[in-house]
């Protein structure tokens, strides 16, 4: 069985699982429409839509993988071994892209207000009681972290990594936040999908990325219903306040990179090592390793932020994050050469383009109904 998805197959497995998601509410939506049965402040509708969404996306994600004859615990990052540290980190990590997206994202909803835009966010429950809450967390929370997980980044994100890591972290954020078609949660959402992808592509599985997206939606269900003055405070002092908004930026962007660096430390099974000397060939680099000095991850950590500011430090992260990612780079131009064929990478993205085209037009339609 094959172990690598390719691009085209999960631009195919993304389409596929959203039309399913769509005819499965299309279906529930007829079935239901003599019906005004509500549940808390949420329409039966909305509570059971909300849930056989998630159910179609690992449904269909599950059954693309078997039919087309993939390695299912290889290609959806179901089987790689992940330590207890790390497991630790997930709910650090969904603070961190709180922090330093959810400024970015009122930054973005200011906007669309100013502009007429008048859609409404995600619809959720009055939490009257804690039943209540728990069947939110259930529904909102589990569901999606094990549905669009396996999808997202168990498959679509395997599949765009075999062109470039980056080009998978990117594309698998913009697909993500397009196929939710809400405007005022894009870029949040967007982000959250680089923090996710980038969690993928450290630890080589999708359970530490799906324990980090339930911590998101954790996080905000708790808050709206029994916090509601953090809202509030929120608003207060950061809706319009650059200088908050920015320090929040700042110092979620930094902790994110810090915990994404402690992530990657603690996923290697010798130790980091110091590296004493390295020579670059074209194609490959050799790297000579002093293993007398033990290496001190506060330095460490301290140089490899500073190198974020190069462009060879860019290049050995990207060289690592490849590396870590495990995935073969089969649509890439090198890959291609070295196997003989002339025809250029593109062609093996046309699904990829033709996905984000038709998401794109899903998420503009919502867009045009908020503006009317």
């Amino acid at each position: 069985m094959r172990r690598t998805i390719q691009a085209a197959e999960g631009a195919s497995a993304y389409l596929l699982a959203i039309c399913a998601g769509s005819i499965l509410s299309l279906f529930l939506s007829l079935a239901m429409r003599y019906s005004d049965a509500s549940f808390d402040g949420m329409g039966a509708y909305e509570w059971t839509g909300y849930a056989l969404t998630q159910v179609a996306f690992a449904a269909t994600t599950l059954i693309f993988v078997r039919v087309r004859k993939l390695d299912m615990r290889a290609t959806l990052r179901l089987s790689a071994p992940v330590n207890l540290w790390q497991l630790a980190l997930t709910p650090l990590i969904a603070i961190a892209t709180i922090l330093m997206f959810l400024p970015l994202a009122n930054l973005w909803s200011a906007f669309l207000g100013i502009i007429g835009y008048s859609g409404a966010g995600a619809t959720m429950p009055a939490y009257s009681n804690a039943g209540v809450y728990f069947l939110s967390l259930f529904v909102m929370a589990i569901l999606p972290a094990i549905g669009e997980e396996l999808l997202m980044r168990g498959c679509v994100f395997s599949a765009l990594s075999t062109k470039h890591v980056w080009f998978g972290v990117l594309i698998s954020a913009l697909l993500f936040s397009l196929m939710h078609a809400n405007p005022l949660q894009t870029v949040h959402q967007f982000g959250l999908g680089v923090a996710l992808a980038l969690t993928v592509a450290l630890t080589g599985s999708v359970w530490c990325a799906a324990l980090v997206h339930f911590f998101n939606n954790f996080i905000s269900i708790t808050v709206t219903a029994y916090l509601p003055q953090v809202d509030a405070l929120y608003v207060k002092l950061g809706y319009f306040n650059w200088l908050t908004g920015a320090a929040s930026v700042i110092v979620g962007a930094a902790a994110l990179i810090a915990l994404l660096y402690a992530m990657y430390r603690l996923g290697e099974k010798r130790g980091p090592r110091r590296i004493s000397n390295r020579i670059e060939y074209e194609g490959f680099s050799i790297y000579a390793v002093d293993e007398g000095k033990k290496s001190n991850a506060f330095v460490d950590f301290f140089k490899f932020f500073g190198s974020l500011f190069s462009k060879r430090g860019w290049k050995r992260l990207t060289d690592e994050l490849t590396r870590r990612n495990g995935v073969e780079l089969i649509c890439s131009k090198r890959y291609l050469e070295e196997m003989g064929h002339t025809y250029p990478p593109s062609r093996l993205l046309f699904g990829v383009w033709l996905a984000i085209g038709l998401v794109a037009v899903y998420w503009l339609y919502a867009f045009i109904v908020g503006m009317v």
